[in-house]
Parts: structure tokens; C-alpha cells; sequence
């Protein structure tokens, strides 16, 4: 029988786990395109953001119309896919930091170039 040497093949092992654990992290370190989880926490802190804006940064009427339309499952799902593939992840990052509606457009010199 022939005996197998534990020590290469742990090495050999050990070697190969921290390879795809070095090539996991780097890769997910340049993720640029926010995930639906992302995508969802955006959309509702943006309503969020939209329901506590003051009157002169949107009037009253347009702000419950917006509320409206974009609480609605089918166009919020749509503003979720369109965040998917329209934005960047550093811009819904810099989306979520922001406190007032008016301080998003800040956020879309993160978008992708238009093409």
C-alpha cells in the first residue's frame, strides 16, 4: 500500500484555500454594481428622504404624487431594476449618506458615463 503524506497534501491544501480566499476578497472588493439588496435600501431611504422634504425642496402636491407612484409594487420593483443596472455602487453608497432629497443630485457624478 502506498501511504499518503499528510503534510504535503495539508500544504498543497492550505495553499489553494488561501488562493480562492485572496481571489474572493479581491474580487469582491471591485464589485462597482450594487447588489437588489443595495438596490432596495436605496429605494426606501429615498422615500424616506422624498416624505421628510420640506415644502420649498419639493411642494406638497408633487411630493405625495411621487409618493404615490413609487410606493407602488410594480413601479418600485422597476426603479430596483433600473438602480441595478444605472448605478454604480459608490453612488448608491453616496445616495444612502445623504440626509435631504435636494443633496442627491451630489451623488450623480458617481453615476456611469452615459455612453
Amino acid at each position: 500500500m502506498k501511504r499518503i503524506d499528510c503534510t504535503k497534501s495539508g500544504r498543497k491544501s492550505a495553499f489553494l484555500i488561501s488562493i480562492l480566499s485572496f481571489c474572493f476578497l479581491f474580487l469582491s472588493a471591485c464589485r462597482k454594481i450594487p447588489t437588489e439588496e443595495e438596490c432596495v435600501e436605496n429605494q426606501m431611504h429615498n422615500v424616506k428622504l422624498i416624505a421628510q422634504a420640506s415644502e420649498t425642496e419639493i411642494p406638497t402636491g408633487m411630493r405625495q404624487l411621487m409618493l404615490k407612484q413609487i410606493l407602488q409594487p410594480d413601479m418600485s420593483r422597476a426603479i430596483v431594476l433600473r438602480c441595478m443596472s444605472d448605478k454604480t455602487l459608490k453612488q448608491v453608497q453616496c445616495e444612502l449618506g445623504k440626509e435631504k432629497f435636494l443633496d442627491l443630485k451630489e451623488c450623480k457624478q458617481f453615476g456611469k458615463e452615459e455612453k
